[in-house]
């Protein structure tokens, strides 16, 4: 899903979801507490931070391999949390609420249910206003040897491109875990395509980090891929489905485990 863009900010529209939808439910349900001695705004805090918890305790048991470090655990900037798990741990808070302060319960299922309505009725309007899927430009690139590799000879298989420069700091955070992860996944293939620095910038990176010559490295220095997909900023990953239509563009940096969730998400596309 395509991020908010306001002015030179990018920012990733599920956070901003759930705080429309927090905001939301807290006002619904203190309308409904009307005079109640105690007020609901604790409980949804409560279950909001309890659902957010389990949510990413969830997602790092499923990709526990791809989180070696508490630090790695511990940066939610990859945006890894699982819905399906989040949603019923913040129920279960508000029911445990419920139980304790009988006068909040209609208030606080009616906050609940506002708050799903809000963020899954807000996340599917987005979805059904994406535009059609772009499909693989006829464009070849360069490797760093100087082979022209045209990107639709890539089409039959799941995808990702990751779009980046040398002079962007999260990309180069991220570099390091994607030529790793280019070789783990069977049957999905992964390029970094490189938008617009001379070669010699690109190789004296890859020399740096002891992948010099990696050949899943490529040289967009017209960045036209950039100018194809519209890109907002680096960097970008896309997650290219075999046919070689666009499913899903990931704006930012990005952890070992939503890479592998979004290849995942192509295979299961592609059975």
């Amino acid at each position: 899903m395509m991020p908010l863009r306001l002015g030179p900010l990018l920012l990733p529209t599920a956070p901003l979801l759930l705080l429309l939808g927090f905001w939301i439910a807290e006002m619904v349900a203190r309308r409904l507490a009307g005079a109640a001695a105690a007020r609901p705004g604790p409980a949804l805090l409560a279950a909001a931070l309890g659902g957010l918890l389990v949510a990413r305790a969830a997602f790092v048991l499923r990709w526990r391999s791809q989180y070696p470090t508490l630090g790695a655990v511990l940066d939610v900037r990859d945006l890894g949390f699982d819905p399906w798990a989040g949603w019923p741990a913040a129920a279960l808070v508000l029911l445990a609420w419920g139980l304790w302060r009988a006068p909040l319960r209609r208030a606080l299922a009616a906050g609940l249910a506002a708050a799903a309505l809000v963020v899954l009725g807000g996340q599917a309007l987005l979805a059904a206003l994406q535009p059609p899927p772009r499909m693989l430009p006829q464009l070849s690139l360069r490797d760093l040897q100087g082979r022209v590799l045209p990107l639709r000879s890539l089409r039959g298989q799941p995808l990702v491109i990751n779009l980046w420069a040398t002079w962007c700091p999260p990309c180069r955070r991220e570099l390091p875990m994607l030529l790793a992860q280019a070789g783990m996944h069977p049957g999905a293939r992964i390029v970094l395509a490189d938008q617009g620095d001379p070669a010699a910038a690109v190789d004296a990176l890859l020399r740096s980090l002891g992948h010099a010559g990696a050949p899943e490295v490529l040289l967009d220095p017209g960045r036209a891929l950039a100018a194809h997909y519209e890109v907002p900023g680096y960097p970008t990953t896309l997650f290219i489905r075999a046919d070689g239509s666009l499913q899903r563009m990931y704006v930012g940096e990005m952890s070992a485990a939503t890479l592998s969730q979004g290849i995942r998400r192509l295979r299961e596309v592609a059975r």
